[in-house]
Order: structure tokens, then C-alpha cells, then sequence
């Protein structure tokens, strides 16, 4: 990845009481934007951790915060999880930050080596998905993650993005959704959004399928070159701008008439969905192996609903087939 630097940088952004924080608004603000447009409010769990670092359902702590909404059967929304962590942790003996899925090359274990294991981590993640079949999925997550203890960590970075999995497509809205990233790339580096484009098209790939997992929109990891202030403020105008480019889609999309055809291609498009988390997801794999995440914050961002049909293909000539075919060959929206 373009994005990792070789040896840490000699700046670190500020940690506990701003990334976090910055992270958690985000968290409300776009939890508050999603009841509005639905009319049905989350339910929340919090988790704590026992004295022996087992995940208990309990109020978090100040050094321990870890929250999960969930959105089921709304108005507008079939079903939305969102959660919100702000955690440090060490990585179970024999366990290493690459083996773990932390990082896709092993530059963190080279400079942490024996030295480590512990973490510190903050973000939040949105995984909609609408009732409506021709509104888009949507997915938004960003972190800041860090190796070491204190103030002083041996490595840190920041990650995320945006991306949209249609069901049926529809060229505006795509073209809406990566304009508005763009223009936040734009403001702090012309090549941001080209590459982040790029890598949001790679990541999101099913190699067992041949096809990406939806119609793209921007994705960094390890991004830590740089002014570490000028960085955070990048990842916070990423995060703010996920509401100007998703919402006015759903607003379009939400009351369209629809058939149970239309409703048993979003159940295929799911699928394909629940694959990619399942398989191929590298968060997952991390979050799973590092015991930083419950089970149920995993399973609460799958679809409530979902299909696998024997040889799906497609009417040539219709929507469905468009939509399969923009998978195999992503398209470049501006």
C-alpha cells in the first residue's frame, strides 16, 4: 500500500480526548440524520469488559467505551447497525498485528517485534441497508489506530472510506456520491481522491465472484504520511461529508415502486454482501482475532435478509445485468 510509511513518523496527531471525540460526533451526528429520515429511533447496547477482559453487557468505562445501535424494520430502513469503539487492547499471545489482519504486510510486527502487542483504537462504522430495493446499501467507516502505550506510540494510522452496493443502479447517484468525496479529497490533495478511488475498487473485490461488491466510493488504510493535524482534519471532513452524499439518495430512492422481483435481486445482491464481510473482510478477521469486537457488532451489520440463487445470472438487456456487469468492470463516475 502506497499510504505506509517505512518507519514511523516523528509526529503523532493528538489521541485520547480529540480523535476520539471527533469519531464519537460523527457517531451521533449520523445516527440522528438516519432517525430523522426513518421516524424510528436505534436500540443501543453498551459493553464492558469483566476483570478478566471477558465482554459483558454493562455501562462503558472511561478507558473502555463500546456501544452498538441497531435500526430493524423501519419506515425507510430495513435494517441499520452502527457502533462506536474507543477501546486499547493487546493482542493474544502468538498472535501478530499481521497475522491478525491488523495490516495486510508485516512493517508493524518488524518494528514492534516482542516489544508490544498492546493498541490503542477509535471509529465508528454505519452498515445501512434500505427497504426500498432501489435504494443503495451504504457503508461508512473511519478509525485511528495505534501501537504502543501513552503518548508516545511506535506506530499509528488513520483508515476508512465510503462505498455504495446498489441494487439497481442508478448513474446519478453514483456520480452524486463520488462528487461529493472528491471534493474533500480535492481540498487537501488533487491525487486523493484518484487513488483512494482506486483503492476503494480493489478492496472491495470478491475473487471467488470476479466482481466488486458494489459500485465504489473512496477507501484509505495506513495513511500516515504527512502532518498528522492536517491528516485528522481530512478524516473528519471524509466523515462529515458521508451525510450530503448519501442522504439526498435515499430521499429520491426511498418511495419509488418496486416489485417482489425487485425485492429477490436485492436478496442475491446481499448475499454477494455477506460474502465479502464473511470472507474476504479484513477488519472482521482483526476485530475477531484481536477480541476487540463482540460477536454480535460482527453479525449486526449483515443484511436482514439475504439470498443465494444456483447460477444467478441475469436477463440479458435488463437492469439486473447492467448492474452485474459495472461489478466485474468498475466504472470511473466523474
Amino acid at each position: 500500500m502506497t499510504d505506509v510509511l517505512e518507519k514511523p513518523t516523528a509526529q503523532q496527531p493528538r489521541v485520547r480526548g480529540v480523535i476520539d471525540k471527533i469519531f464519537r460526533q460523527m457517531f451521533e451526528n449520523t445516527c440522528e440524520a438516519l432517525q430523522v429520515i426513518d421516524g424510528k429511533d436505534f436500540l443501543e447496547q453498551s459493553w464492558t469488559r469483566n476483570n478478566k477482559g471477558v465482554w459483558t453487557v454493562g455501562e462503558s468505562s472511561e478507558d473502555t467505551i463500546y456501544i452498538d445501535r441497531a435500526l430493524h424494520n423501519g419506515n425507510v430502513f430495513e435494517k441499520v447497525g452502527v457502533n462506536y469503539v474507543a477501546i486499547e487492547g493487546e493482542l493474544p499471545p502468538g498472535t501478530s498485528f499481521q497475522q491478525s489482519g491488523a495490516l495486510p504486510t508485516a512493517i508493524a510486527d518488524q518494528m514492534t517485534s516482542s516489544r508490544c502487542n498492546r493498541f490503542f483504537a477509535t471509529g465508528s462504522s454505519f452498515v445501512i441497508h434500505p427497504y426500498n430495493p432501489m435504494a443503495p446499501t451504504a457503508h461508512v467507516n473511519y478509525r485511528y489506530f495505534q501501537i504502543g502505550n501513552g503518548s508516545q506510540p511506535i506506530y499509528w494510522w488513520f483508515g476508512g472510506g465510503a462505498d455504495l452496493t446498489p441494487a439497481y443502479l442508478f448513474e446519478e447517484d453514483a456520480v452524486h456520491f463520488h462528487q461529493v468525496h472528491k471534493e474533500v479529497c480535492d481540498k487537501y490533495d488533487s491525487s486523493y481522491y484518484h487513488r483512494f478511488k482506486k483503492s476503494c475498487d480493489e478492496y472491495f473485490h470478491i475473487p471467488h465472484r470476479g466482481e466488486n461488491r458494489g459500485i465504489g466510493g473512496i477507501f484509505f488504510d495506513h495513511l500516515n504520511q504527512g502532518n498528522p493535524e492536517k491528516l485528522l482534519s481530512f478524516v473528519t471532513n471524509c466523515a462529515e461529508a458521508f451525510i450530503p452524499a448519501y442522504m439526498p439518495i435515499v430521499e429520491r430512492r426511498k418511495d419509488m415502486n418496486f416489485t417482489e422481483e425487485n425485492k429477490n435481486w436485492q436478496r442475491l445482491v446481499r448475499g454477494r454482501y455477506a460474502e465479502f464481510i464473511l470472507s474476504c473482510d479484513r477488519g472482521i478477521r482483526f476485530g475477531l482475532a484481536s477480541g476487540m469486537v463482540k460477536q454480535q457488532s460482527v453479525f449486526n451489520c449483515m443484511p436482514p435478509a439475504a439470498s443465494w440463487q444456483y447460477d444467478d445470472q441475469p436477463i440479458p438487456g435488463s437492469q439486473e445485468a447492467m448492474l452485474r456487469e459495472v461489478l466485474k468492470n468498475p466504472r470511473n463516475w466523474l
